[in-house]
């Protein structure tokens, strides 16, 4: 299974122009040269890690309502305004009314970095990106329309970098105002921090949460023996780890659980999940009578991100994490180090193989917290690489008008080793610099529960777009 870290979103990218204008800026040359500016903005995105999948020069209200329908058949989850100069936010407007729901990331774009010393009218005109951009952001404000608004230059790497992030979180909130989470059961009895009311989340953020019998994964289980696909999963497995010794029993019957998940979402088309496998007709069944830690680790590796006992807040957040990290780990924080200002993060057996380092062949094993059972099932063991991360929860409160929030911590994963620890994890410092123990219950305190998400990069800032996106509310701990 493919293990680099690739989380490209699709866009479309539109360019407002006023032929209004072209007396002051040297006639018709100047659309050519703004169509030059799209084209460009085009390609830099590209690089930078954004699908184009649609661009266009906007000179009408007409023009808008056409890229509408170009928009919505290219399956663009967001949508770029590049405003370079003053133009009549008609045009831009009239492709977003028809694009209700698509969210909006305005740039206002300049290319020189200085002025010169002859500045004049026409200057006024090429380069009116602070003119352009606020009669936009004037309407979408007034309407109550979302928005994420950056100013820079094309080709400035640091811009483009943010920009693509404004991109993703953008496309992120939008996975997740239509996402279809699978409630697999109820969380186990007790866990109050781990549950919600799935009408009250769909009402704030779009989220579905779909409840799944336990009794259909058993079903899907069964439906497995023999298939084609649980030899497909024999054979990646091989090619994919380091086989560590495993109850041959418990080795098939966590492939077959792996191939009736993976059915399961595409089934269904989920877009997350929560289980709580600890139930009769999973885990303390007589089949499949394994723990499915390795086929939740599986699928979440597969952009289906997975959590257990029942955790669909979590989901949440790993849904978020995944898509702006490219990997999402599903963990707690088990431990304080106050010496070293770390934290240990590991889980019960869960993984995603795009945050394995390179070169890293990953162990698969008996899964340590199960080796009691009749049958243990398999889990991944490797370590994380060192490099910057973010931990991302999520949680109804009652201080927000919505009745959710994001929470994000960023910091670094240090790259000390725990080489006894039973699964993925390893050792995170929030950052700051403040004490570990104050860093800790600021998280604590914000109101998140004893799982969170955790992904690679700095996402503090993409998680609040996010959550503006979405209307809920956003604390950042670090």
């Amino acid at each position: 299974m493919e293990g680099a870290l690739d989380s490209r979103p699709a866009a479309a990218v539109m360019l407002p122009y006023w032929g209004f204008w072209e007396s002051a800026a040297g006639g018709p040359g100047f659309r050519r040269e703004r169509q030059g500016m799209l084209d460009e903005a085009a390609v830099l995105l590209s690089e930078a890690g954004v699908d184009v999948v649609w661009n266009g020069l906007l000179d009408s209200p007409e023009a808008g309502e056409e890229a509408a329908a170009g928009i919505e058949a290219a399956g663009a989850e967001a949508v770029v305004v590049i405003q370079s100069m003053a133009v009549p936010p008609a045009f831009a407007m009239a492709a977003l009314d028809a694009l209700e729901g698509l969210p909006a990331v305005v740039w206002a774009a300049q290319r020189p970095r200085s002025l010169r010393a002859g500045f004049d009218q026409s200057d006024i005109t090429m380069l009116g990106a602070t003119v352009g951009a606020p009669m936009l952001t004037n309407v979408l404000s007034r309407t109550g329309r979302p928005f994420e608004l950056l100013v820079g230059r094309p080709g400035d790497p640091a811009f483009m970098e943010g920009l693509a992030g404004a991109v993703r979180a953008a496309a992120a909130a939008r996975l997740l105002a239509r996402a279809r989470i699978a409630r697999v059961g109820r969380p186990i009895p007790g866990y109050d921090c781990v549950d919600v009311d799935g009408g009250l989340l769909r009402a704030a953020t779009g989220i579905e949460l779909v409840p799944v019998d336990p009794g259909e994964i058993l079903d899907l289980y069964q439906a497995a023996d023999g298939l084609s696909d649980v030899s497909d999963l024999e054979a990646e497995a091989d090619s994919d780890f380091e086989n560590a010794a495993a109850d041959d029993e418990g080795r098939v019957r966590s492939l077959r659980m792996a191939a009736a998940l993976e059915r399961l979402d595409r089934e269904h088309g989920f877009d997350a999940g929560a289980m709580n496998c600890h139930v009769g007709q999973i885990r303390f069944g007589e089949h499949p009578g394994v723990a499915p830690c390795y086929g939740l680790g599986r699928e979440t590796t597969r952009g289906v991100p997975w959590t257990c006992a029942g955790d669909v807040l979590t989901a949440v957040a790993m849904l978020v994490a995944k898509r702006l990290g490219g990997a999402a780990l599903y963990h707690e924080i088990e431990a304080i180090d106050f010496d070293t200002d770390e934290v240990v993060i590991a889980n019960s057996g869960e993984h995603d193989l795009r945050w394995c380092p390179a070169g890293v062949r990953p162990r698969l094993q008996s899964n340590p917290w199960y080796r009691q059972d009749p049958l243990c099932g398999l889990s991944v063991w490797f370590e994380l690489p060192p490099g910057p991360a973010t931990l991302v929860g999520f949680t109804p409160h009652h201080e927000e008008a919505s009745g959710f929030r994001f929470v994000a911590a960023e910091g670094e994963i240090t790259g000390r080793s725990f080489p006894d620890s039973p699964t993925v994890g390893g050792a995170f410092r929030f950052s700051g610099g403040e004490p570990v123990e104050a860093a800790w219950r600021r998280w604590a305190e914000s109101g998140v529960n004893h799982h969170s998400a955790a992904a690679p990069g700095r996402l503090a800032g993409q998680t609040a777009a996010v959550a503006r996106f979405l209307g809920v509310g956003f604390v950042r701990v670090s």
